[in-house]
């Protein structure tokens, strides 16, 4: 894939999960915001941390991008009583991005694979399978399959993948069916 395209199909997938996130609200399938000001703010956040991650990557900077998600681990992650179901998505997005990028780049502040199974568990939180399903809790959950299968874990990887499997083919479903005749 030559870089525009990569660039364009990644900024076709932060508007789409912008447009899931709005859809997935007005059908009432995600807890809305007691206080949509925090959610403003965290998604617009993201976002801008998305653009930089974007443009480090352009400038094969991979250790900048790395430490800029790092960064994002930072941050006070509001709790859905204050933002609602959306910001543990967008907590899942940005840690699923992390976690590729760790992957995909094992050279860059190496972390051993007990490491990143545990920075997978605080991406998605206890309560992860409590809100609605969504293609970057999906990707998360698959994300810890791989990992465990990095440790050795060929059990629980499978059980990852399938519950990351189950998960899309969900999503798909639910698509195909919105968009019937």
């Amino acid at each position: 894939m030559t870089r525009p395209t990569w660039i364009a199909t990644l900024l076709g997938a932060v508007v789409g999960a912008g447009v899931m996130l709005a859809g997935l609200a007005q059908a009432g399938r995600l807890a809305p915001a007691p206080r949509p000001e925090v959610l403003v703010t965290l998604a617009q956040t993201v976002d801008a941390e998305h653009r930089r991650v974007d443009l480090l990557l352009k400038q094969r900077d991979f250790a900048g991008a790395i430490a800029a998600l790092e960064q994002m681990r930072t941050i006070a992650w509001p709790e859905a009583a204050v933002a609602g179901d959306a910001a543990a998505v967008l907590r899942h997005d940005v840690y699923g991005r992390l976690l590729r990028l760790r992957l995909d780049h094992p050279d860059v502040d190496p972390k051993v694979p007990d490491a990143l199974a545990e920075l997978v568990g605080e991406g998605l939180g206890a309560d992860y399978k409590s809100i609605a399903t969504n293609a970057f809790t999906a990707r998360l959950v698959g994300l810890r399959g791989e990992i465990a299968e990095k440790q050795g874990r060929d059990g629980d990887a499978l059980l990852a993948y399938e519950e990351a499997l189950d998960m899309n083919r969900a999503l798909l479903q639910q698509a195909l069916a919105g968009a019937a005749p």
